[in-house]
This record gives C-alpha cells, structure tokens and sequence, in this order.
C-alpha cells in the first residue's frame, strides 16, 4: 500500500528499478513548496514519456506569476499548478467541460502529494500498459492506491498491483482500462 511519496519512491526506484534522470527547471520550484521540491530532487522525470501521457514539466504559469505549472496534460489542453506562496494547487481543466476561460485556475482544495502520487502511479502505467507480456498463472493485484484525486476534486483514481509479475492495473471512475501494465 502507498501511503505517501516515500512509499512511491521505494516501488518506482527498489522494486521497478527505474532509473532517476534529472527534472529541467527544478530551479523555478519555491523553497515554499517542498513537496513538490522533494519531487523534482527525488524522482525527477524518471517516468518514461510517450504521447499518451502527461507530463511533469516545471514552467512559470503564463497568466499568473503566483503560479508554477508542474503537470501538463499531452496535448497541451491544461495544466497543474502550485501556489509558490500557500502550496495550494490549482488546475485549469474546468475549461474543456465549462464554458470559462483558458486561463481561469481554480483551486484544487487537497494536497500536492495525492496529485504527484496519482499523476506518477498514472504514467507509469501507461508508459508500460502496451508491453505484450504472457503470464501463466493468475495474477495477485492488491490496491495500492484507491479512490485518489489526480486533476479535479473528484475521486478517480485507483490502482492494483501484483509484485510478482510486475503487474500495475488502473482504475479511473469514468474510463475502464481493460490492459495491464507489466514494468520491465
């Protein structure tokens, strides 16, 4: 079960043995946020990229100076931001689904830990979920992260893992993600 960023850090860097590779910008990170600065120093972009994900990239938000964007969604369409005074997170997603503007954020009202953690269980499992791997007997997935926020106030986000094989299932409220993810 993960519980906080520690517990994260031990699957994705002593049980996946992923590889640390350092976060660009880091610098634009307030000393204010240290969530978020213990991220980008002890996980970094570790998380390997494709198109179909989203992306941990640190920018100075363009419409608030109070903001730094930290999470970018793959096409561009939103950001995640935090406060670089309060560490209070802030999302511009609403605009897809309303009609407010590009530019509104809006607080998030729970903490930048259960974001990074959700955000990073959810790349991983898309960064591994094509991998074409025959397993040949049942699969033992426990819930390691369940019922969790990401990008909305919503709880949408779970995920089942079997340590033997690897395996990594997400769960999302309003998506059914049939694959499983096999990290090797």
């Amino acid at each position: 079960m993960i519980e906080n960023l520690n517990d994260l850090h031990n699957l994705l860097f002593k049980e996946l043995n992923l590889t640390f590779h350092e976060l660009e910008n880091s610098n634009l990170i307030s000393e204010l946020n240290p969530d978020l600065l213990d991220y980008a120093m002890n996980f970094g972009s570790s998380i390997p990229k494709n198109n179909h994900q989203d992306h941990l990239e640190i920018q100075q938000n363009r419409t608030n100076s109070e903001l730094t964007n930290f999470i970018s969604e793959n096409s561009g369409n939103w950001n995640i931001a935090v406060h670089k005074k309060t560490n209070e997170l802030y999302t511009n997603e609403h605009w897809l689904y309303t009609e407010s503007n590009l530019s509104d954020y809006r607080k998030l009202n729970f903490g930048i830990e259960e974001c990074l953690i959700s955000f990073s269980l959810q790349e991983l499992y898309f960064a591994f979920c094509e991998n074409e791997i025959e397993v040949k007997s049942e699969l033992n997935l426990i819930p390691i992260w369940t019922d969790k926020r990401y990008s909305s106030k919503e709880r949408t986000h779970s995920f089942l893992y079997d340590s033997e094989f690897k395996a990594l299932k997400f769960i999302h409220s309003e998506n059914n993600f049939e694959k499983i993810a096999f990290i090797e």
